[in-house]
């Protein structure tokens, strides 16, 4: 990646962040035409979809779930699977996204996965951060009864690995 290529996904985020959607997609579609295995590309274009959809359709999993921009989301992050099986971020994206949509099952199979890689990769350079990352969305779907015990007991790893009381 060039650093013209990493000021222009850097222009992208900015112009996402600040509501401008359809110019930064359309950096990053420029971005992902010149490289597209590039997964940090791919992965903020995924959450500039969901941002974007999130922002125009009150947040209900029925407009979500019918939101061609939301399935565009979830499609870069498994293509992001599919270039880096051991994607920890890509994992906790798709957990994240299927929350979204009200599956909760789903999103909590996609957290244990990427607990798994973290166990097995424990030198990462974002280790610790992906890490708090899991926590913390663990702990939001510890509150959901039917799944409390096994967010929980995800919880109770992520705190164990980051050395944090439980």
């Amino acid at each position: 990646m060039t650093a013209s290529q990493i000021d222009r996904r850097g222009d992208a985020w900015e112009l996402g962040l600040n509501g401008d959607y359809d110019a930064a997609l359309g950096i990053l579609e420029e971005l992902l035409d010149e490289a597209p295995a590039d997964v940090v590309s791919l992965r903020m274009k995924g959450n500039l979809l969901e941002l974007k959809v999130l922002d125009l359709l009150e947040h209900s999993a029925k407009k979500l779930s019918s939101s061609a921009e939301y399935l565009a989301a979830r499609r870069c992050y498994e293509r992001i699977l599919e270039l880096d099986p051991r994607n920890v971020t890509a994992r906790i994206d798709l957990g994240d996204h299927y929350k979204n949509l009200g599956a909760n099952d789903k999103a909590l199979e996609y957290y244990r996965e990427a607990a798994s890689a973290l166990q097995r990769t424990p030198n990462g350079s974002t280790w610790k951060q992906d890490v708090r990352d899991l926590l913390e969305r663990v702990t939001q779907l510890a509150k959901h009864d039917r799944l409390a015990g096994e967010a929980k007991s995800l919880e109770a790893w992520c705190r164990q690995a980051l050395g944090a009381p439980e």
